[in-house]
Formats: structure tokens, C-alpha cells, sequence
């Protein structure tokens, strides 16, 4: 009796295991209200945590990976399972750069050469990154000048001893020498469990941009979004001051006093000015370490943003969340970080009470976004002035959820910049600009 009770025994427990999984994820779905109210009753929790905050040098690091192939054929590569920027930062890391010197400028036939070389891979940034800061990143902080500023890098497969440094400006290439870096273990890291889609390098307005020559299939996300209170960035910001002044205004409430004001609004954006700051900043390096370090200092999440711009005429550099590296928009600042230098007298930051916490399971599991070419010839379509577009790439729209203000769905689309301002291509088609957040960059 025993040994027949025992062969029943593990099935019937996986049974129960698998129906109390399944149960729960319908609960979830059905009634994430539950779960919000318990991220509630949490959020009031220690702003900044040494264990959680992410590495200087991983804000900072390269957002995605393409890969050329000896046919010139060119391939963006992902992987679920794989941090890949992280991995081939790391082994460059683990190098020694010297001798970096300048090959080319102002000569586009012979950047776009070096950025479409065959059996090669790039890390791009979205836009240039100081050349010093870059030097943190790498470990290589003698190499780059205070000038240099870097957006691509390309790292030759069969070509030992050598690395390029590009800057889209101007079109600038810079070679430097790499000595210790294992292209075998480099090559491997390439092939496990990554997925592709073809891409190219093409110019735009004069500006090289990432062409998707085919239709493109993607993910939906859904997400449980995280929320602090109010009263924690108060007690950190305002802290116990008796001067403090407490304005409401259509929606926002301002608490003031003699030397910073913040401001909450009804959507859980959060604007903070800090009117005698204790750092100088000078230079574009000065405002990447000042934003980052403050923004650890006030407690802002940054376990999903990377560096994303930064300003030169008003000193401001913009952190945006990422998936898989593309860009994550939205109306708010919800996946959104800006620190400004204002006036040489003034630092402003926004940011958001909320931020992507826990994956959760959607309805809609992909999405096909039109080829670059349909794109472009759909606007063009719609009497949208091609020519007032500095940049198009692929990003994930914030899409809120009416029900629960705590879950989000991110579904991709195609994002513009036009008249220096991010939209979704389906809002220009429609003439519906306004719906976008602006943005300086």
C-alpha cells in the first residue's frame, strides 16, 4: 500500500504546484489590484541602497551590438539570456588601447567603409558619449582626449591589434591599437542564444541612422510599475526645514524653500530645483559624473536607464529606459531621467515616482512594425515634411492601463525625431505632434 502511495505521490504534487501557478497568474491578470494595493502599502522604502545602485559604468555603457558578416551583410543582435553589450565591454575592459589617432574626417565614403567593414562587430550609442567618460567605461582612461567624442566603435574579427573609434559629426574615425583581446572568446559570446534582425547603416539627412530593410517582429511587454512616495523625497530633499512653503497649482503641489523647490504633479512626474549647487560643471564630462552621482544621491531607480544624450547648449544629459536596446517614450517622464545645468547658478532634475518593476504576462505577444522604407514612404505619404527629420529608430511606446495605474503595456513602434522632437510615426501621420512629451535633444 505504502509503495503504491508513493508512485502517486511526486505526479500529485506537481499537479497541485502547477495548478497554484496557473491560479495565481489568472489572479494576476484578473485582478492585479490586489498586487498594487501590497506595492502600496511598500512603496514608502529607503530611497538610495549601495546594493541596488547600478555602476557608472554601466549607465554609460553602449546601448546595442550589429554584427557585419564577411557578405557586408549587417545584423542587430539580441539575446534574452546574454547581456551582450555587458559581456563585450567587459572583455575590452581586459585589454590594454594605446596610440589612438585620428584616419579620416569629413569624408563620408570613408566612414561609412569602416562602419559596414565585413566580419566585424559595433557598439553604438544613440548619440556621442564624452571620449573621457568613454575611457571609464573601457578602463582606458589615458587613451581619449578632452576634445574626442565617441557613438560608435567597431571591433575588427580578423584583423588583430586594432580598434575604431567613430563619431558621426563631422564623420570622424579614430584607430587605436588593442593589444590582449581574444577574438575567439569574442566570437563565441556572439553565438550563444542570441537572436537577429537584419539592419544597415544608412544616411538620412546627412546622418548615418539603423535601416531595417524588412518588416520587423517584436515583443510585447507588460509591466508592473514600482512607486515611491512623495513624503520619501520630501524627508530627503526638503528634509525637516521650518521655511518650507507649500503651493497646489492645476494639479501640482510645489513645497519651496530658500534654496530648492520641488514639485509633484498628478501623474507622478517629479521636478526638482536645486538653487546653489555644490559642484561647478564646466565641461560635458563634469555633467555626466554630476548627473549620475546625484541621481544616486536623490534615490532615482536606474536599474533599466542607460545614458541616452547629452545637450552642449544647455548643459543637459538624459537617461531613458531600454529593452533589448531599443528606447522606451512616453508622454511623462515614467522611464525618463534629466539632469540641466542651469545658468552656471541652477540644477534642475525630472524624473518619475514610478519605474518598471516586474515583467507580467500581455495578450498581444508581438507586434510587426513596417520596414524603414514603407516607414518613411508612409510619412511621406501623409504630406509629412521629410526633411525636418534628424533621426528614426524603433522604440517601445508606454501604453497606460485605465484600470491600474501600477501596470503598463510597452508595445513597439517606430519613433521621429522631428523639429527636435520625439514622436510616434503613427501620431505624425496623423498630425497629432502635440501628443508628444518635448524634449531638448
Amino acid at each position: 500500500m505504502m509503495e503504491k502511495l508513493k508512485r502517486y505521490f511526486l505526479p500529485v504534487a506537481l499537479a497541485i504546484a502547477v495548478l497554484i501557478s496557473v491560479g495565481l497568474s489568472v489572479s494576476l491578470l484578473t485582478n492585479p489590484a490586489r498586487f498594487s494595493s501590497r506595492t502600496h502599502q511598500n512603496r514608502a522604502v529607503a530611497l538610495h541602497n549601495d546594493a541596488n545602485v547600478r555602476p557608472l559604468q554601466d549607465v554609460y555603457s553602449p546601448l546595442r551590438v550589429i554584427k557585419t558578416n564577411q557578405h557586408h551583410h549587417q545584423t542587430m543582435l539580441t539575446s534574452s539570456t546574454v547581456n551582450l553589450v555587458g559581456t563585450i565591454v567587459k572583455q575590452l575592459r581586459g585589454t590594454q588601447m594605446t596610440d589612438l589617432h585620428r584616419i579620416s574626417t569629413k569624408h563620408e565614403q570613408r566612414y561609412f567603409d569602416v562602419l559596414n567593414q565585413p566580419n566585424s562587430i559595433m557598439l553604438n550609442y544613440n548619440n556621442a558619449l564624452a571620449g573621457q567618460m568613454l575611457g571609464q567605461v573601457l578602463k582606458q582612461p589615458q587613451l581619449f582626449s578632452k576634445q574626442l567624442k565617441v557613438q560608435r566603435i567597431v571591433i575588427p574579427l580578423n584583423e588583430k591589434g586594432k580598434i575604431y573609434f567613430l563619431t558621426d559629426q563631422n564623420y570622424q574615425v579614430y584607430e587605436a591599437s588593442v593589444q590582449q583581446l581574444n577574438l575567439a572568446h569574442l566570437k563565441r559570446t556572439l553565438r550563444h542564444d542570441v537572436a537577429s534582425n537584419r539592419v544597415e547603416i544608412r544616411a538620412l539627412n546627412n546622418k548615418p541612422f539603423l535601416y531595417f530593410p524588412h518588416a520587423v517582429q517584436l515583443k510585447d511587454y507588460g509591466y508592473m510599475l514600482q512607486e515611491q512616495s512623495q513624503s520619501t523625497y520630501l524627508s530627503r530633499i526638503i528634509g525637516n526645514s521650518t521655511d518650507t512653503t507649500v503651493k497646489h497649482h492645476q494639479g501640482e503641489t510645489t513645497y519651496a524653500s530658500a534654496n530648492q523647490e520641488l514639485t509633484f504633479s498628478a501623474n507622478d512626474d517629479v521636478t526638482y530645483n536645486n538653487f546653489r549647487p555644490q559642484k561647478t560643471v564646466k565641461t560635458e564630462e563634469d555633467a555626466l559624473k554630476v548627473a549620475y552621482q546625484n541621481a544616486v544621491q536623490l534615490g532615482v531607480p536606474l536599474a533599466s536607464s542607460q545614458f541616452d544624450a547629452y545637450q552642449a547648449q544647455n548643459k543637459t544629459v538624459s537617461y531613458r529606459s531600454f529593452i533589448d536596446g531599443f528606447p522606451i517614450f512616453g508622454n511623462q517622464q515614467l522611464g525618463n531621467y534629466s539632469y540641466q545645468y542651469v545658468n552656471g547658478a541652477s540644477e534642475r532634475y525630472q524624473f518619475s515616482l514610478r519605474d518598471f518593476q516586474i515583467p507580467v504576462p500581455t495578450d498581444e505577444q508581438q507586434t510587426t512594425l513596417p520596414s524603414s522604407k514603407t516607414m518613411l514612404a508612409q510619412l511621406a505619404q501623409a504630406n509629412v515634411d521629410t526633411k525636418r527629420i534628424s533621426n528614426v529608430q524603433i522604440g517601445y511606446q508606454i501604453v497606460p492601463n485605465d484600470e491600474h495605474k501600477l501596470l503598463v503595456l510597452l508595445r513597439p513602434s517606430w519613433f521621429v525625431k522631428y523639429n527636435n522632437q520625439w514622436v510616434n510615426y503613427v501620431d505624425l501621420q496623423q498630425g497629432n505632434v502635440t501628443k508628444a512629451r518635448k524634449e531638448n535633444f
